[in-house]
C-alpha cells in the first residue's frame, strides 16, 4: 500500500516567518513516516515558492533555501490534477498530492489567503476556510462578531491609518471612553510585533503610531487583569475540545517590542471545575460561530470578578512540542504524532464529497 503524500507548506512573507519554520520542523520530526510521505514546499521571505528536499535542521536554522536541490514549485490550480508542479532545468514535472498541511502564520497565510488558494486546487487541506481565517485574524471583525452575538470581549475601539491626521482627537476620545492602562494592537498581526501598552495620553499616541506602521488599522482596548487561559479544539462537525491551560506570567514588564515575558504553561489550568466547563462550552460555541474547522486555539482572560473575556482566536495555533496547543491535545490523549495524523485524516474525510461549485 502506497503512502499518503502530504505537502507541508511553510515560511511565507510574514512577520511570523520564524514561527512557521519551527512548526514545519516539528511536523517533519513527529509525523508518522510509515503512513505519510512528506513533500516540503518553502516560501521565502521574498515570496519565492521552492520545493525543498532537505532536513528539518536546515529549516530550523533557516538555511533551507540555500539547498542546491531546491527548485521552483507551484501548486496546481486544476482540481482535475491535484498536486504540485516542479520546475527543473526548464521542464515541468507533476507530482500527485493527497493532502496539504499549511503551517503559515500571520499575513499571507493565517489570514485566509492560503485557504482561498488551496480551495481552488481541490486538494484537502488542514485548517479553516478563507472567511473563517480572515475573520479570526482581523481582531476588529472578531470583536464585532463576538459582541453582536453576546460574547464578552474587552472594552475596545478601532482606529485606521487614514485617521492619523486626527490622532489627538481620537486619543482624547479613547482617554474619555477607556480606562488605563490601554493596549494597542495591529488588527491583522498574530504576534506581539507593533503591540504597545499605554499609561497616559502621550504614550497612547505613540503606541497607536507604532501599531499603524504595521497595519492599516488598530485595536485600542482596555487592559484586562487576570488569568490568561487557552482552549484547544480540533475537528469539523465532531469536535475535540481540550481542558483549559493557563499561561503563567513571569513578570509584568512591558515594552513596545514585546508582550509579557512568560514563564510556563500549566496544563490543565488550576481553576475550578465549573470554570473549566464554562470555558470549554464557550470555546466550542465561538469555534462554531466563527466557522472554524480543522483546528484552533481560543484565548481568554478571567478577571478578578470571575468573568470570562475572549482575547483572540488563533485559526493556526503554534505547533511544536513545547506549544500550548500540542500540550493541550496531549492531555486529551493525542501524542504529537497522533495529533498530526488526526488533523490530516479529518481534513481528508471532511473534504470527501465537497464540490467546488
Amino acid at each position: 500500500m502506497s503512502k499518503i503524500r502530504m505537502a507541508l507548506i511553510f515560511g511565507g512573507v510574514s512577520n511570523e516567518y520564524e514561527t512557521s519554520l519551527l512548526a514545519a520542523a516539528s511536523v517533519i520530526d513527529n509525523i508518522d513516516t510509515e503512513e505519510y510521505e512528506t513533500v516540503c514546499i518553502g516560501i521565502t521571505k521574498k515570496g519565492r515558492w521552492l520545493y525543498y528536499p532537505g532536513t528539518s535542521e536546515d529549516i530550523l536554522n533557516d538555511t533551507w533555501s540555500e539547498n542546491p536541490d531546491c527548485t521552483p514549485v507551484v501548486v496546481s490550480p486544476d482540481p482535475n490534477r491535484k498536486g504540485i508542479i516542479k520546475m527543473e532545468d526548464g521542464n515541468a514535472a507533476f507530482f500527485r498530492v493527497d493532502v496539504i498541511f499549511p503551517v503559515l502564520y500571520g499575513k499571507n497565510g493565517e489570514d485566509g489567503t492560503i485557504a482561498g488558494l488551496l480551495r481552488i486546487t481541490g486538494i484537502p487541506y488542514v485548517g479553516s476556510d478563507l472567511m473563517a481565517s480572515a475573520a479570526c485574524m482581523d481582531k476588529t471583525y472578531t470583536r464585532m462578531v463576538l459582541g453582536y452575538n453576546g460574547f464578552k470581549t474587552s472594552n475596545w475601539r478601532m482606529m485606521s491609518r487614514n485617521e492619523l491626521s486626527e490622532l489627538d482627537e481620537r486619543c482624547a476620545e479613547y482617554c474619555r471612553e477607556l480606562r488605563f492602562p490601554i493596549i494597542v494592537k495591529p488588527a491583522n498581526f498574530g504576534s506581539s510585533e507593533g503591540m504597545g501598552k499605554a499609561q497616559d495620553f502621550e504614550s497612547l499616541k505613540y503606541a497607536i503610531k507604532m501599531a499603524l506602521t504595521q497595519d492599516e488599522k488598530v485595536v485600542v482596548e482596555e487592559f484586562v487583569e487576570g488569568n490568561e487561559l487557552q482552549v484547544g479544539i480540533i475537528g469539523y462537525n465532531r469536535l475535540t475540545v481540550s481542558q483549559p491551560g493557563e499561561v503563567k506570567i513571569k513578570t509584568e514588564s512591558f515594552d513596545f517590542n514585546s508582550i509579557f515575558s512568560r514563564s510556563e504553561y500549566v496544563v490543565p489550568a488550576e481553576i475550578p471545575e465549573e470554570t473549566s466547563e464554562e470555558l470549554r462550552a464557550t470555546a466550542e460555541k465561538v469555534y462554531r460561530l466563527m466557522g472554524c474547522s480543522g483546528m484552533a486555539r481560543i484565548d481568554f482572560y478571567r478577571n478578578s470578578e470571575g468573568e470570562l473575556i475572549i482575547s483572540q482566536i488563533n485559526p493556526v495555533p503554534e505547533i511544536s512540542s513545547d506549544s500550548m496547543f500540542v500540550r493541550l491535545m496531549e492531555k486529551e490523549g493525542y501524542s504529537f504524532t497522533e495529533l498530526i495524523s488526526t488533523l490530516l485524516t479529518q481534513a481528508t474525510d471532511d473534504y470527501d464529497g465537497k464540490s467546488l461549485c
